[in-house]
């Protein structure tokens, strides 16, 4: 079982990011490393949040953000701006291209998933669902 999860891993893997570079090549995807992509997603998915948001929703250090949000406006995925409210925080947001880039995600995520299904029957399709579902499931409890 173990040597057969490591391989689907794997290819897995290779296959999502082959998908996501012929989608989001225009993006600039490949030049981005896991951290500076797991920062667009969680503003993405904050909306328009504080530094201080997307520190909290990351679990890691406010100065860390800080760090990787300007080098992710550097390179064109992100825009900072004060707030209005008060004045001592910053709200981020996604640059036209970082928005491009998380609907290359998606756009990868829906052709993978078709790419799946076709390759399963619909029982067995529907058997990976629920087994998908389940460790979802589990690995959102630890």
């Amino acid at each position: 079982m173990e040597e057969i999860l490591i391989e689907f891993v794997s290819t897995l893997d290779a296959s999502f990011k082959k998908i996501q570079g012929e989608v989001g090549s225009t993006t600039g995807i490949s030049k981005l490393t896991i951290s500076q992509f797991q920062y667009i997603n969680a503003i993405h998915e904050l909306g328009n949040p504080t530094i201080t948001e997307v520190a909290d929703k990351l679990a890691i250090t406010k100065a860390s953000v800080t760090a990787g949000i300007d080098k992710l406006i550097k390179m064109g995925y992100v825009t900072k701006a004060q707030s209005q409210d008060d004045r001592r925080s910053f709200h981020v947001s996604l640059t036209e291209t970082g928005e491009q880039l998380i609907d290359a995600k998606y756009l990868a995520l829906k052709e993978y998933g078709a790419f799946i299904n076709a390759a399963l029957s619909d029982k067995e399709a529907k058997q990976f669902e629920a087994i998908i579902t389940k460790l979802v499931k589990l690995f959102r409890q630890t």
